[in-house]
């Protein structure tokens, strides 16, 4: 799409120590064949070499805006780059991911093409430590489709085949109209934040365009935030709670929201106390009990 008139799409990176990969994720952004970007690294206190990494690369490239801030996390990391954001979308990238070359012009075309407020695709696994890719996607899966929100919802969970319940969740692998985060912030004191804003970005669209195609590569590590947080942090209570509660205000079918609530149940009162959470165990249990005494369970 080179040299025709695009519009101005916001790639926003939070950034924290990550001086071994930031460069590959950048060079694959720097090479996409959607050229109107605006370049948004927000490094949230790094200690290593990342600040001069990002330095240099703003010296070289006019098109890369830098936010050097206290560290706050991934949450006020989004919030300070959508602050700073000048463009009509919104796309973010985890700063040791990689995108495909075609990811932003694919994602593009497939929003104005169904004129929707949010186009998704897919993506692929690398695993760092086999130096692998987890592939599920081949060229003949591929499909295209349209939802509203309360459609998108019906996916939610699922898993088999498309990993649609990762899709559901993550920031990244989308392009939003900005207008969407007007009043969306991003909460800073949790480790995993996706799953406590992503689904309320869906409600505020009108349509979801989605393409079945692995248009982004996610790293995976032992260490990373989802392997290293206990599974109370990575499967949130609130995050479920909260949309229970909105969603059927709204008069969706909340049936699989339900199970999921007491499947997450579960995994806190299996795991709250080993973490030392006895206040997180005990509101679980309490839970738990009142559910089982009016036979919602």
């Amino acid at each position: 799409m080179r040299g025709q008139h695009m519009e101005k799409i916001s790639v926003i990176i939070p950034v924290y120590n990550d001086e071994k990969y930031l460069a590959q994720c950048l060079d694959s952004v720097l090479r996409q064949t959607y050229s109107n970007l605006e370049i948004i690294l927000v490094d949230d206190g790094s200690t290593d070499s990342t600040p001069e990494l990002c330095e240099k690369y703003r010296e070289k490239y006019a098109n890369i805006r830098i936010l050097h801030k206290k560290n706050g996390g991934v949450g006020s990391s989004r919030n300070a780059g959508l602050e700073m954001a000048t463009g009509e979308y919104i796309l973010f990238v985890d700063h040791d991911d990689l995108l495909g070359e075609t990811h932003i012009e694919e994602l593009y075309k497939l929003l104005k093409k169904n004129d929707a407020d949010i186009a998704v695709g897919n993506f692929n696994h690398f695993i760092e430590e086999k130096r692998a890719y987890g592939i599920w996607l081949k060229e003949d899966d591929y499909f295209e489709k349209t939802y509203t929100p309360e459609e998108w919802f019906t996916v939610e969970y699922e898993t088999v085949p498309y990993n649609m319940s990762i899709i559901f969740a993550v920031p990244w692998a989308k392009l939003y109209k900005k207008s969407l985060f007007e009043n969306i912030v991003y909460p800073i004191n949790a480790r995993v934040e996706d799953d406590l804003t992503t689904w309320k970005i869906y409600l505020l669209a009108d349509k979801i365009a989605y393409m079945n195609k692995a248009i982004y590569t996610h790293r995976i590590f032992e260490n990373s935030v989802s392997a290293q947080a206990n599974k109370t942090a990575v499967f949130p209570l609130e995050a479920v709670e909260e949309r229970i509660s909105l969603l059927s205000q709204l008069g969706f079918d909340i049936t699989t929201e339900i199970e999921a609530y007491h499947y997450r149940l579960n995994i806190c009162i299996d795991t709250a106390l080993k973490d030392g959470d006895y206040l997180k165990y005990r509101n679980a249990k309490q839970k738990l009990a009142i559910l089982k005494k009016y036979k919602k369970i």
